[in-house]
């Protein structure tokens, strides 16, 4: 993650905040084993080495609980927190895992699933896209 805007866009959604210290970023050494595997990862959060959920250019990289690796794309994922808020509401609703494939995804809490949110949506806009890697 080279990117001056995106580091910016990470501080307005309090992802490093809320994440603590299950935040990763291009220091990690998941992100750094996922690049080394050719994917396009930036950041994102991590429970344990066989637990995580992380951002990609154009993916979401997670691994579930029952220990399934897989990738989705932002747009999908985006579409999935979507229609987990919908279901789930506002107020008293736990959003810790949300599934997919019958793999639960681990998001952490609600804030951080806003904050992951909200960075999957500025990274779907083409126009951000060009700030990434520049």
């Amino acid at each position: 993650m080279k990117s001056n805007y995106l580091k910016e866009r990470i501080k307005l959604n309090n992802l490093e905040k809320y994440a603590g210290n299950h935040f990763v970023d291009e220091s990690s050494k998941t992100i750094s084993n996922l690049r080394n595997e050719g994917k396009k990862v930036l950041l994102g959060i991590q429970k344990n080495d066989d637990l995580y959920t992380i951002l990609g250019e154009e993916h979401v990289f997670y691994s579930s609980l029952n220990g399934n690796k897989g990738k989705v794309t932002l747009s999908d994922f985006s579409d999935i927190l979507h229609d987990n808020a919908l279901k789930k509401g506002k107020i008293f609703a736990s959003y810790r895992y949300i599934t997919i494939d019958n793999d639960r995804i681990w998001l952490k809490n609600k804030s951080t699933m806003k904050s992951l949110w909200n960075t999957i949506l500025w990274l779907e806009k083409p126009s951000n896209r060009d700030y990434i890697y520049k």
